[in-house]
């Protein structure tokens, strides 16, 4: 495994991690996320792909960075990440908000996007149906702090809440966001609307969502679905909007089997 951290005046080069060998299997994280939450996974995935985690401007091990504003931003962040380490064409994975900015990867960039996987995320940004507004987000965060905040939202992404074991370590993840990303990506998400670009994705597409997620909504999967020409879709049962860490092996199955189907074309 390689790591590296580096920065620049222009595009910022994101953190990243590599492991494994054959085609590049990027993953994305979301909101208060990092390139960490995919540990569970890079044994298997790495077995079958080169895994690319990075983390995203505000976040992880790059919390020293400024986060855009808009999720166009750090989908440009991403790309220039790629052009550093010489990736011209990868699959691709995002969570919840990195599957927003997954979409505006593959609108940029479409021709360097083989497969795409949208897991527990949705085309709108405000989340309709959402535990919480955005707003109301936005005011518990300037009056209990990321820390608090952080907790407090990394509970509802878990069926079982606190009590899951898998809460701490996400929680302690999430709470090295910076103040200034915990803000921004709120307000990134509430602006985007990606609805328009969706029947433009040509990509071979998989939507991936537990059916106890409290973040996004069975109305938002269901338009990723229909909207995405000939995407499909796995709904995994019993589990919530973390899903890869409550079915870490049945998670990483799904992948393996539709990101390697027709690999040589």
């Amino acid at each position: 495994m390689t790591s590296q951290i580096l920065d620049t005046l222009a595009q910022p080069i994101l953190p990243f991690q590599r492991l494994g060998f054959g085609t590049p299997l990027v993953l994305v994280h979301g909101y208060l996320g990092g390139s960490s939450q995919w540990d569970t996974q890079l044994p298997l995935l790495s077995q079958h792909f080169e895994i690319v985690t990075l983390d995203l401007a505000g976040y992880g091990m790059a919390n020293h960075l400024a986060a855009p504003t808009n999720l166009a931003d750090h989908a440009r962040d991403v790309l220039a990440t790629l052009d550093h380490m010489g990736i011209e064409r990868f699959h691709l994975l995002g969570h919840s908000m990195g599957g927003m900015v997954a979409q505006e990867i593959t609108r940029q960039a479409p021709h360097r996007v083989l497969k795409l996987v949208l897991y527990a995320t949705g085309p709108l940004g405000c989340i309709p149906g959402r535990f919480e507004t955005m707003a109301r987000s936005r005011e518990r965060l300037r009056d209990d702090g990321v820390q608090r905040t952080a907790r407090r939202i990394c509970a509802t992404w878990l069926r079982d809440c606190e009590a899951s074991p898998a809460f701490e370590p996400l929680a302690a993840l999430a709470t090295q966001a910076s103040e200034q990303a915990a803000s921004a990506g709120l307000s990134a998400m509430e602006s985007w609307d990606g609805r328009a670009h969706l029947g433009h994705i040509t990509q071979a597409t998989l939507v991936i969502w537990g059916e106890k997620d409290r973040t996004y909504g069975w109305s938002q999967i269901e338009m990723l679905w229909r909207s995405i020409p000939g995407a499909s879709l796995a709904v995994l049962p019993a589990c919530a909007h973390a899903l890869h860490l409550e079915r870490n092996a049945l998670f990483c199955t799904l992948l393996v089997e539709f990101l390697a189907q027709d690999q040589k074309t």
